[in-house]
């Protein structure tokens, strides 16, 4: 493919979101497989103290993600709608920005975070010689993030080409090589030092095969020039916002606890905490994959302005969702107990409880998954943030008094207690994105298209008060709006159409 050639749009069918979620899950599921195996020989080579350790410390890098304007979460979405309109320009400048913004993102960012790491790392309760060591996991940790950020865009493009199966089989490999690579280093002594330098080479191979597949599928990546469409920048940031304040408050809904645990309890209540709410999100982790899916489908759905289609994706995805979660929830809960013996060989305090509380709360909560998905892929994040604020709210408020008065146990309950609002509020914004184009004509035209009804139609056509004649047969018809007279002209059937 030539620099003039447009990627072109992959056509969408129900077995092209069948095949990416089942890819996705396919890979994930491997990759969870691998990691459980992985798991027991970590914490006896680490020691629950250490892995404690890693548990907290490998996850503080992560927010950094939480400060760059919430464009991480924009780019499958953009990418996709320009992809659909067949603006080549728009796609690669959007693929530019990001590599070139997170670029000075990570240099702007590293720098108070390294010189504030030792306060930051102090926050929590650990013995005193572990400090040093975990300052230092902050310090690489936060430095290998940051180069991901940038190196990671082109990932984005293989996604929004449809190719999530092309994705999913790079990061699996990748995985491979940080299982791989962690067990010879654990093995050699390496300890933390070793989890981590596995840790950069699946972040290197990783990067490198979808760098390399986004090539293929897109042809030349980076636009060259120095400027930037001001319009595509503006519909990037204004999306980010709204994703930036819901990503936050996500966070805070969803690991206030671990961290409130290790401030309130101590870095070893973390390990038992960690540990459950490893295979409690294993009920919410497989059905999110078929979000993961539904993303770069359901925003090529609204760019073609088929909110048939959207409606169809809604119900069916809620359903099947709904159903898988629930199924795993229930599995895991029941076989809570058996399922940690096996898999670390003992039983260790509270975490079948841990285990009871999140998966319920993550089956419960699954009803809102593709209702949410949709949101994002309209373009309209700002509902989702609305009722996500009052789950961060309900998160602290709840998980706090919990947490001194019934340990990991009332940590785990309040996340489950903090699930629930949004999960039956989401309803009423989603029917909107179903019912009309998530962006005006003059942004999004491709979204304005009217709808192409055709089938038997017979029309009486006046030529003056007393004059007229009759045709019958098969037309097409456009409504110029939603309402009012439909208006058409005869010609013959072509091209995709909506059968009535």
């Amino acid at each position: 493919m030539n620099e003039l050639e447009a990627p072109a749009p992959k056509p969408i069918t129900a077995l092209t979101i069948l095949v990416n979620a089942t890819s996705g899950v396919g890979s994930r599921l491997a990759m969870m497989v691998v990691g459980f195996s992985l798991t027991p020989f970590i914490i006896h080579k680490l020691g629950l103290v250490q892995y404690g350790l890693w548990s907290i410390i490998g996850a503080l890098p992560g927010y950094l993600g939480l400060l760059d304007f919430g464009l991480g979460g924009a780019f499958i979405k953009f990418v996709t709608e320009y992809v659909e309109r067949g603006d080549r320009v728009a796609v690669r400048q959007v693929l530019s920005f990001g590599v070139l913004f997170y670029a000075v993102f990570g240099l702007v960012i590293a720098v108070p975070v390294l010189v504030f790491a030792p306060w930051i790392v102090h926050l929590f309760k650990m013995p005193a010689a572990q400090y040093p060591e975990a300052i230092r996991l902050f310090d690489v940790l936060t430095v290998l993030l940051l180069a991901g950020f940038a190196f990671g865009v082109p990932g984005s493009a293989v996604v929004s080409m449809q190719r999530m199966d092309l994705a999913s089989r790079n990061n699996f490999i990748g995985y491979l090589a940080y299982a791989a690579l962690t067990v010879a280093f654990l093995s050699l002594g390496w300890q933390l030092r070793g989890v981590v330098a596995a840790q950069a080479a699946y972040m290197l191979v990783n990067v490198t095969l979808q760098y390399a597949t986004a090539r293929r599928l897109f042809g030349p990546l980076w636009h060259r020039s120095r400027r930037y469409d001001r319009t595509i920048l503006k519909r990037l940031f204004s999306f980010g916002t709204w994703s930036q304040a819901n990503s936050i408050l996500s966070v805070l809904s969803l690991d206030a606890g671990r961290f409130i645990a290790g401030g309130v309890i101590g870095v070893t209540s973390v390990g038992f905490y960690e540990i459950g709410s490893k295979l409690a999100y294993f009920s919410k982790s497989m059905p999110s994959y078929l979000l993961d899916a539904i993303m770069p489908a359901a925003t090529a759905f609204d760019a073609r302005g088929d909110q048939t289609a959207l409606r169809r994706v809604y119900a069916l995805g809620t359903l099947y969702s709904a159903l898988i979660t629930v199924a795993i929830a229930g599995f895991t809960i029941g076989a809570a107990g058996p399922i940690v013996r096996v898999w670390l060989g003992q039983a260790y305090p509270f975490v079948t409880t841990v285990i009871l509380w999140l998966a319920l709360g993550y089956a419960v909560n699954s009803i809102s998954g593709v209702g949410t998905t949709l949101l994002r892929a309209s373009g309209r994040p700002k509902f989702e943030t609305y009722y996500t604020a009052v789950t961060a709210a309900t998160t602290v408020t709840a998980t706090l008094p919990l947490a001194h008065a019934y340990g990991i146990a009332g940590v785990a309950f309040a996340g489950t207690l903090a699930l629930r609002p949004w999960t039956g509020a989401h309803a009423a914004p989603v029917a909107r994105v179903v019912a009309a184009p998530a962006c005006t004509c003059k942004e999004c035209p491709g979204t304005c298209n009217p709808p192409v009804i055709t089938g038997p139609f017979t029309a009486t056509v006046a030529l003056g008060p007393d004059k007229g004649y009759t045709l019958s047969g098969d037309m097409r018809l456009r409504a110029p709006a939603a309402s009012g007279p439909l208006t058409g002209t005869l010609r013959p059937l072509s091209g995709p159409t909506i059968a009535v």
